[in-house]
């Protein structure tokens, strides 16, 4: 009877620890439309050893970290996304311009609660959001703004999670992903000038898998898997051209890849780790952006390519209270091609400069701080509209900054 009031006590707290905060990220920061930074400690690396553990946010990419820590944890993150893009039309049947800056400073926020249930058995949630977007051109009338104006992505991730020691050194962990998104795709009408909307939600789910390894003793390695989710947005469609200026019936269709993502962590002194990571995401799911209406619809291409993502990082404990990291990435984009690079997502191969650290307030709370940079390359933009008005050809510049903070409580 004890045990039993003992567990429902600690499940209360695991929830109210979690502090279930529903900040989301309205601006992309990594390849597609991927929000990388899910954990202040992993920004702080990188994202390098990101599923090979260290931190409870390592749940994210591996269920199976789950079973890190003994008793109950929760760990939050906050991080402030400061993007900047912007697109130069040289040429297109409306003439020339610059969007300037179509970036909106966003914030996101993830939250992870763990529990050991038995001998080898841990119990877990996450709330993250995996994916965002959200763009504005501060010239709206550009000619680019007939292929896009304000474009949002929203989405909310909870993650069950329970992770099992099947042997000294070996822990596997899965999960259940249950998704809400909502999206908001505008575009000038190339008849009439005015603007088309499109809105619309969606449930989807999908699940998560994971393995963590100890080989060796100061050894660890993660692999870990996020199954590919597909959005039917139901919603309306509005345009003056299409449906003489009255909300009709509409559904969007997106399709947010699979992620298999590797990584290492090893201890080379007492003091000192070497943190690594590589991550496959699954983007050539992402062939074009579909909206069906009774009227007709409407198709944006994109025909993206997979993308990578290579980082590398270590930790110095230079107090016993006191942990430095840092760490470099370089990301190859999904979008290769100047006829895939959407107005509404200038992408490009990248390279992040991260640095962070982690201070022990006291026995129970570990407070957090990360700040990344990324360099975004230039690249060119080739495209038609959906009813193949064309060609719209340019530039596209693009950097994003990354400020997180998070913390870390042991029950």
């Amino acid at each position: 009877m004890r045990n039993s009031t003992t567990n429902k006590k600690a499940f209360r707290l695991l929830f109210v620890g979690l502090g279930f905060s529903w900040g989301f990220a309205t601006a992309a920061s990594a390849g597609g439309f991927d929000i990388h930074e899910q954990s202040t400690v992993f920004l702080g690396s990188a994202s390098a050893g990101s599923a090979a553990g260290g931190s409870l946010g390592s749940m994210f990419w591996n269920p199976a970290a789950t079973a890190q820590f003994s008793g109950l944890n929760t760990e939050s993150s906050y991080t402030l996304i400061l993007p900047y893009a912007n697109i130069d039309i040289k040429s297109s049947p409306f003439g020339s311009g610059s969007s300037g800056n179509i970036g909106i400073d966003a914030t996101t926020s993830a939250s992870y609660g763990a529990m050991q249930v038995g001998k080898d058995l841990w119990l877990g949630i996450a709330v993250n959001s995996p994916f965002g977007l959200a763009t504005k051109p501060d010239n709206v009338d550009y000619p680019g703004s007939y292929l896009g104006v304000t474009t949002k992505l929203l989405t909310i991730n909870a993650n069950p999670t329970i992770a099992y020691r099947i042997a000294p050194g070996i822990t596997i962990g899965a999960g259940v992903q249950i998704e809400w998104a909502q999206a908001k795709l505008q575009f000038r009408d190339p008849v009439l000038g005015s603007i088309a909307q499109f809105g619309g939600t969606d449930w989807g789910f999908g699940g998560t898998a994971g393995i963590t390894l100890e080989p060796t003793a100061g050894t660890t390695i993660g692999l870990g898997y996020r199954s590919q989710i597909s959005h039917d947005l139901q919603g309306t469609f509005h345009s003056a051209l299409f449906t003489q200026g009255a909300n009709v019936p509409a559904t969007g269709t997106v399709n947010l890849p699979d992620i298999v993502t590797l990584s290492g962590r090893q201890v080379i002194t007492p003091t000192t780790r070497l943190l690594g990571t590589v991550e496959w995401t699954n983007w050539s799911v992402f062939k074009d952006l579909p909206l069906t209406t009774p009227a007709g619809g409407l198709k944006i291409p994109a025909n993206w390519d997979d993308g990578w993502f290579f980082s590398v990082g270590g930790e110095y404990d230079y107090s016993p209270g006191l942990t430095l990291r840092g760490g470099v990435a370089y990301e190859i984009s999904p979008i290769d091609s100047a006829t895939g690079r959407l107005v509404q997502i200038p992408d490009n191969n990248r390279v992040w400069v991260s640095v962070g650290a982690s201070y022990q307030w006291s026995e129970s709370t570990t407070l957090d701080i990360g700040y990344s940079h990324i360099f975004i390359q230039d690249g060119g933009v080739d495209l038609f509209t959906s009813t193949d008005i064309g060609p719209f050809k340019g530039t596209s510049q693009a950097a994003v900054d990354l400020v997180s903070l998070g913390m870390r409580t042991k029950w």
